[in-house]
């Protein structure tokens, strides 16, 4: 009989039987043992928060599958990351990316619903376009790939992982339908966590709070700007993408067996702060 240990993202298996299709990524690793990399799908992995992710799971011993709307960014966090790429807009086909990803890996261990989009506008004035592009990518799909990834995720025991906003719980004016759509994802990652929980999948969030990316860039090279929002970090640190990635990591590995339905404020102690942004009798601002 074959047995098994878990480490990471490997599942070292010892002894000689075949170890079937299914089992994707084989090598060996030392005397009769056989190290087996689980899967996960990634969305929005080409870049920021989703790079960050994919190089930690990387890392630890996962094969990413990177799905990018950027098909050259895909490529190259693929190839970072000893992965494949997946390039490809998640609005389009949900459905067909999640075949796409268990037809090359064999099967499907766990999915990161990484992929969002922000459409700046006061909220009187957001178009119904960017109304509909948000919702799309950040909700819509969001489901409708966790609909199709939950087959194959049950036949692992798996696990997905969405990626909200500390928007959810405290708007960003001027920031259209972004916080609003952020507030979806963190109440359907609870809910689908009592609905697929019997079934033997887990589902968790993580609520990032401020991630210096290269889309933020333009913020954190003012010097001023950047010290203003780093004081008002309990860690005096602005977070980075790697910071999310282990929060993933940790959701997705056994040591979290016991943990679903969960959305995980990942924001460096701010959301504990917001209080004393308010005028109080002895402060500076009263």
């Amino acid at each position: 009989m074959r047995r098994h240990r878990r480490s990471g993202g490997l599942l070292i298996a010892f002894g000689t039987h075949d170890i079937g299709s299914s089992c994707f990524r084989e090598f060996s690793k030392g005397k009769g043992s056989v190290v087996i990399r689980k899967s996960i799908l990634l969305t929005g992995g080409g870049a920021g928060i989703g790079e960050g992710i994919a190089h930690v799971l990387g890392e630890r011993g996962w094969h990413v599958l990177v799905n990018d709307v950027n098909e050259p960014a895909a490529h190259a966090v693929a190839r970072a990351v000893n992965g494949t790429p997946l390039p490809g807009d998640i609005r389009k086909d949900p459905k067909g990316l999640v075949e796409r990803a268990f037809g090359i890996a064999g099967a499907l261990h766990a999915l990161v619903n990484n992929a969002g989009i922000i459409r700046r506008s006061p909220l009187a004035e957001t178009s119904e376009a960017d109304l509909d592009l948000v919702y799309e990518v950040n909700l819509k799909a969001m489901i409708q790939l966790s609909q199709a990834a939950l087959p194959h995720l049950q036949q692992t025991a798996g696990a997905i992982v969405n990626i909200s906003s500390i928007a959810a719980k405290n708007p960003q004016p001027t920031a259209g339908f972004y916080s609003m759509s952020k507030a979806g994802v963190s109440a359907f990652t609870c809910l689908a966590a009592q609905e697929w929980g019997p079934l033997g999948v887990r589902v968790n969030g993580v609520a990032p709070g401020l991630i210096r990316t290269a889309m933020a860039e333009a913020v954190y090279s003012v010097p001023e700007l950047y010290e203003k929002r780093r004081m008002m970090m309990p860690l005096r640190r602005i977070g980075a993408p790697a910071d999310i990635g282990r929060v993933v990591a940790f959701l997705l590995s056994d040591d979290a067996a016991y943990v679903t339905g969960q959305v995980i404020e990942v924001d460096g102690g701010y959301s504990q702060t917001l209080i004393e942004h308010l005028p109080h009798p002895g402060s500076p601002k009263s």
